[in-house]
């Protein structure tokens, strides 16, 4: 067994886990499962575990989040000042009266400093900090009153603010107002020293001891540490030192110190809003008892309406706002101001009142201060942080964004699909387009500027032009061996880069290369140069070639000046980055590279074109997410349908701990339980039935249609035209009994398209129109903002008065089966027809299959039939979780508060089989079973018993149970 050495902190009383609704500061009488659900997530916490929460939506899972958690943060934070002073009064008492008092004066600070060292640094820190706001605010106050009272004699600050517009917020205009060509000086990258250079990670160079020959330049001890200290003072955005209100003294700002607090996650910015919302409902809001900030992306708290109106992209608003950061007036972000006390103000403001985004926009303008980096500077004081799932998941992002996990509670809600988005946040796909315009932009950028490169800027940029060279003749090379067809190919990284003859490039210092130098942005600001002069060029030729066409009766045959218009220079630049970023990693396993060719249309010619797609695979995720149990303090993951959850397990934490029974060592109590945590059979499952009676939900499985035909749409199956035409007879037979509206989900569009294609040339669709009027979900990109009329015009029709409802056509996993309220009459029934497993065709999924089977301990003869690419187990058990979880997201979209009710129906037998009906939700499960019926499964029957079942269910007077 491995045991535990004994800390300091052992000596800490655990915190009793509250009993009562006002002990957790509820605002209302809570659910029985709200209390219990609160009380979990506060032992979860306070033993510093790993937990999974299954709370069904409309259950009040947020409120119960919040109560819990900040419950247990204020105990937290009350216990630690009491242990401090009770751990110093103990202490002296156990003294010996004959010692001198200086011995126990030493004595004294010796066991404080045990005690909480921690502690004692923050109050230091925190000292430190707060004299340097005092100062700070004190002398720019000064030095607007001296240069009122002495510049302006008296005129007050009018003439203070007419003398800044006249100087300062005329250039500041001039930037907002359009892409500034900037000078060449702007466009050189900074000097760049490689690893043989400087000392330091991440800084320009890493360490002298290397003698790497890249870079023969070598420095002295204290240049080193000149350049080191000044990469770990940078700020996070740069100050215009010749500022008109600047004083002339730079002062260093002190570290802010930082609170333990909870960083809340979820998928979307509304349900992040949804949550501050909550917090405002509780009395965690009064008194400022707790600091709350929300971060976003630069997209969403760009304050700059200037700047935002001539940016299309969030890679172009990235990268223009990066370059108004630069030490040049007429550049400066306006909203960026020089003083600190602006900056400081909106601080105060953030942590005296709670505020979601548009909120935190709204007061960044008001103040004419970056809401996105007014709340970036917020996180140290902060006790909640509302992030978005990117900004947690991603190592880079959080590093980024100044955002440290160490000894904090980390809650990810909507969680279900959180393998998902780890994979997907860590993919990258890169084109042959996007190859070919940074090739261009490069070359372009090297042969104008490469004799004023310095350091080891010149071996680099001429490296990476190289690399994009050989990754661009080997996507030239496919595509003519392709013949027009469309094919792909799996490789791993290493066996990617053979391939490509791009195997000699040490692509970890190339992209080491492209993060520290920012030559991104340089190519950003060269390009958008570029397109400004070739426009330019173009307004001055527009003249001679309108005279050249009316020569030639209307012909031209002018060209567009470069290619650069093909993908924007912000975006291949982003991508590429990302794909460095991706390969470059050594230590990353479970990647594969798929290499797809495929046919396009043109956008400028009816003609299509044989493109190649790079796509970068993560197929494991428990390196990106161990990173995140081995600093949190607890983690915990929650969601309305968590099941099934063992795979979700699993793939989060795939390999059993390296600690093992029989290893006889002794740990310190931190490192013993992060190791824990990482440990798949510590992962503790809480699960809640609905707060709706059973009698409010009926679940039924339909085994056959109106004509006795089996209900079964397999993928061979969907091509039968009888079981379509007997899908649409029993759906219009069901809108007969149901009313209000019905929610129909496809596993496909495919299946959708194919299916209301043969009920309208049948007759079927007619009659199902005649009760119920029928809007229909598309999978077209551009009709995004179509589906919200959709969704617009079904919700008008079903609270229509008088209205019999409508019916809804939708598709597992589209944009109407996630986040969309069908409470009440909007959702009186959900209908599945058939069951939407994903396609095995996908190269993508099969390779996850693959590696989720192998990633178990297997036998020789098991690992050899997971590598032929047959299903396994394991894999199976994968595929099925896949297909379930997204199943009980959309059925979920009915049952929204304790007094709703609705059907659940399923038309394709297969979801009675003991596997498939295991890993639905158990409220589901037990709603729909009868005195003969097994608890564990849902109840199977014909068409005939089923319609009959569903209308006695409608029947019921709800109001009375």
């Amino acid at each position: 067994m491995v045991e535990l050495e004994p800390t300091v902190s052992d000596v800490e009383a655990r915190l009793p886990t509250p009993q009562t609704a006002e002990e957790f500061s509820f605002p209302m009488t809570p659910y029985c499962i709200q209390l219990k659900f609160m009380q979990r997530l506060f032992d979860t916490i306070e033993d510093s575990k790993f937990a999974i929460f299954e709370s069904p939506t409309g259950t009040g899972k947020s409120l119960s989040i919040i109560c819990g958690s900040l419950t247990w943060l204020e105990q937290h934070n009350a216990q630690r000042i009491k242990t401090k002073a009770m751990s110093e009064i103990d202490h002296l008492s156990k003294a010996k009266d004959d010692r001198p008092d200086w011995v126990k004066e030493f004595e004294r600070k010796q066991h404080l400093l045990k005690v909480n060292e921690d502690g004692l640094q923050a109050d230091v820190k925190e000292r430190k900090y707060n004299a340097w706001v005092d100062r700070t605010r004190r002398r720019e106050a000064a030095d607007i009153r001296s240069r009122r009272l002495g510049a302006f004699g008296g005129n007050g600050i009018k003439s203070l603010a007419k003398a800044l517009t006249a100087s300062t917020k005329r250039k500041m205009q001039d930037a907002d107002n359009g892409i500034d060509n900037g000078t060449d000086d702007e466009m050189i990258v900074d000097t760049y020293f490689s690893d043989s250079a400087v000392g330091g990670s991440g800084g320009p160079g890493r360490a002298a001891l290397d003698n790497d020959v890249d870079d023969p330049v070598q420095y002295s001890d204290s240049v080193r540490k000149l350049l080191q200290k000044r990469d770990a003072n940078k700020p996070y955005y740069d100050s215009d030192s010749d500022s008109d209100i600047q004083s002339d003294d730079a002062i260093e700002t002190p570290e802010e110190p930082s609170v333990t607090k909870i960083f809340y996650a979820s998928r979307t910015h509304s349900q992040l809003q949804q949550f501050v919302n909550e917090i405002k409902r509780t009395s965690f809001s009064t008194n400022s008892r707790i600091k709350c900030v929300t971060l976003g992306s630069r997209w969403q708290l760009c304050t700059n309406d200037a700047v935002r109106s001539s940016c299309h992209s969030v890679h172009t608003l990235n990268e223009r706002c990066l370059e108004m950061q630069q030490n040049s007036k007429k550049k400066r972000c306006s909203m960026l101001p020089v003083q600190h006390t602006p900056m400081l103000d909106y601080k105060d403001l953030v942590g005296r009142a709670i505020m979601d985004i548009e909120e935190l926009v709204t007061e960044g303008r008001r103040l004419s201060v970056c809401a996105y980096y007014g709340t970036r500077s917020s996180v140290n004081a902060a006790h909640v942080v509302a992030l978005p799932y990117n900004m947690l998941l991603s190592k880079s992002a959080r590093q980024s964004m100044g955002i440290s996990l160490k000894d904090n509670v980390v809650i990810i809600d909507e969680a279900h699909n959180l393998v998902d988005t780890i994979l997907s946040i860590h993919s990258v796909s890169l084109d042959s387009r996007t190859v070919s315009t940074l090739l261009e932009i490069v070359q372009m950028y090297f042969s104008k500027y490469w004799k004023r490169l310095k350091g080891s800027n010149t071996v680099y940029v001429r490296q990476t032009i190289a690399l994009l060279k050989a990754l661009s003749k080997y996507m030239v090379s496919l595509v003519k061996l392709s013949d027009g067809k469309e094919t792909t190919s799996v490789f791993s990284v290493n066996e990617f880069l053979h391939q490509a003859h791009a195997d000699h490039f040490n692509v970890f210092k190339i992209d080491r290369y492209l993060r520290e130098s920012k030559l991104g942005r340089k190519l950003n600001m060269f390009a958008d140069y570029c397109k400004q002069k070739a426009a330019k060029e173009m307004d001055i030729a527009e003249p001679n070639a309108k005279r050249g066409r009316d020569a030639n009766n209307g012909s031209s045959s002018a060209q567009p000046p470069s290619n650069l218009a093909a993908v924007a220079p912000a975006t291949a630049v982003s991508m590429f980055e990302t794909f460095m970023e991706s390969i470059g990693n050594p230590e990353r396993r479970g990647a594969r590279m798929i290499v797809r060719t495929f046919t396009a249309g043109s956008e400028s010619s009816s003609e299509e074109h044989t493109g190649v797609e790079l796509k970068y695979l993560l197929l494991d995720p428990s390196e990106t997410f161990g990173v995140i149990c081995k600093e949190a303090r607890a983690v915990i993951l929650a969601g309305g349908t968590m099941k099934p959850a063992n795979d979700v397990v699993e793939q989060l934490f795939p390999r059993p701990s390296k600690l093992k029974p029989n290893d006889k060592q002794r740990l310190p109590k931190e490192a013993a339980v992060s190791a824990a945590r990482l440990d798949p059979e510590n992962a503790q499952l809480f699960a809640w039935d609905h707060v709706v009676d059973p009698s409010h939900v009926a679940a039924v499985v339909v085994s056959s249609g109106p004509t006795g035909q089996e209900l079964r749409f397999t993928f061979q199956d969907q091509s039968d035209l009888h079981r379509l035409r007997e899908a649409g007879n029993a759906l219009a037979a069901l809108c007969n009994v149901i009313p209000g509206g019905v929610v129909v989900f496809f596993p496909s569009y495919s299946l959708l398209g194919r299916m209301s294609s043969e009920w309208r040339a049948s007759g079927i669709m007619q009659r199902i129109e005649r009760k119920k009027p029928v809007f229909a979900e598309s999978n077209l990109q551009k009709e995004a903002e179509v589906q919200v009329n959709i969704l617009d015009q079904y919700t008008a029709q079903v609270r229509e008065p008088g209205s019999n409802g409508a019916v809804l056509l939708s598709v597992v996993g589209g944009r109407l089966s996630e986040g969309i309220n069908f409470s009440d009459d909007l959702g009186r029934a959900v209908v599945m027809i058939g069951v939407p497993f994903p396609s095995l065709n996908s190269p993508e999924l099969a390779e996850r299959l693959a590696n989720y089977e192998s990633s178990a301990n297997m036998g020789i003869a098991e690992k050899a039939d997971a590598k032929a690419g047959q299903m396994g187990p394991r894999a199976r058990e994968l595929y099925e979780s896949l297909c379930m979880r997204a199943v009980n997201q959309s059925i979920g979209r009915a049952i929204r508060h304790q007094r709703d009710y609705a059907a659940i129906v399923f038309l394709d037998c297969r979801y009675a089989d003991a596997r498939i009906a295991s890993k639905l939700p158990s409220w589901i499960v037990s709603s729909s079973a009868s005195k003969n019926q097994s608890a564990s499964s849902v109840a199977k029957l014909a068409f005939g018993p089923a319609l009959s079942r569903v209308a006695s269910f409608f029947k019921q007077d709800f109001n009375a149970s």
